[in-house]
């Protein structure tokens, strides 16, 4: 199993990091058994819709409680910490489905695309793009955590990426957007796996072949104070949070926008750099 640290390195290196096992096949189960109730009726009405979504999960009558445990996950959260510093926030929690599709999509590209919260394309058309890479590594803004819970294979679908585009300005033009990419690799992936991704990270998902609905769990992360697409005026997350408030949990309360000593801590940080750039000035 890899550390912590050995987790960081390749997620560096590649934008990326696969935590094998994150979910039990226990858990994998509870989940599956839920979700096989609901999407059917999802898809029902328009069999034809790319992809079903469940959000807010947290506010969910039946998956609230597999919902709250996944949510609070420290292997993930402290993952998450060594990523993007101690100012991690959600931004959305859902449950994906995607349908069967006609065997003549096989391997077909859905979309390349990065995630939200990125900067590389507003900056496109411009000609400097191409002098300023490879581009220094830097804290993501977001990270998508994506746990599947079926193997994902030709006929589910595999998830492909290019490795280290985090650390390129590079764009992939509107028509090439759903073609194979020379440089793509496929992740092999096991049903409770979860992929830790950077904001900046180039991948698309492969359309689901397979005889049943390809499901996935996003966690969406941001840092705080930045827009998050879930609300967080729930009854259960008010309750996570005045659980949070009673145990002093700093981290818990962030994960929901809340921290007063945000800006205080961040502006101490800024003076200990300073303080150490101009010691270190040779006069």
């Amino acid at each position: 199993m890899m550390t912590l640290d050995e987790h960081l390195e390749a997620y560096k290196a590649d934008g990326f990091t696969v935590f094998r096992g994150y979910l039990t096949p226990e858990q994998v189960q509870q989940w599956r058994s839920q979700m096989d109730a609901e999407f059917p009726e999802l898809f029902a009405a328009t069999p034809e819709r790319a992809r079903a979504r469940i959000v807010p999960l947290l506010g969910h009558e039946k998956l609230a409680p597999l919902a709250k445990e996944h949510v609070q996950n420290s292997l993930m959260l402290d993952f998450a910490e060594r990523v993007m510093g101690p100012y991690v926030q959600l931004d959305s929690f859902e449950a994906s489905g995607f349908p069967c599709r006609d065997g003549d999509l096989k391997g077909a590209v859905d979309r390349w695309h990065r995630d939200a919260f990125h900067n590389s394309e507003m900056w496109a058309e411009f000609q400097t793009m191409a002098e300023q890479s490879p581009r220094l590594y830097t804290p993501p803004l977001a990270c998508n955590c994506l746990t599947y819970l079926q193997e994902m294979n030709e006929e589910t679908g595999p998830l492909r990426v290019l490795k280290g585009s985090h650390l390129e300005y590079v764009t992939i033009a509107k028509e090439d957007e759903r073609k194979p990419h020379p440089q793509e690799v496929f992740l092999d992936l096991q049903a409770g796996d979860m992929v830790f991704t950077h904001h900046e990270l180039l991948h698309s998902g492969t359309w689901n072949i397979s005889q049943e609905i390809r499901y996935f769990l996003s966690v969406y992360l941001c840092r705080i104070g930045l827009p998050h697409r879930d609300t967080f005026d729930l009854p259960a997350i008010h309750q996570l949070q005045a659980d949070a408030r009673r145990q002093q949990d700093r981290r818990l309360l962030r994960l929901f926008g809340e921290d007063h000593l945000f800006m205080s801590r961040e502006e101490e940080s800024w003076r200990q750099m300073v303080q150490q750039d101009q010691a270190a000035l040779v006069r």
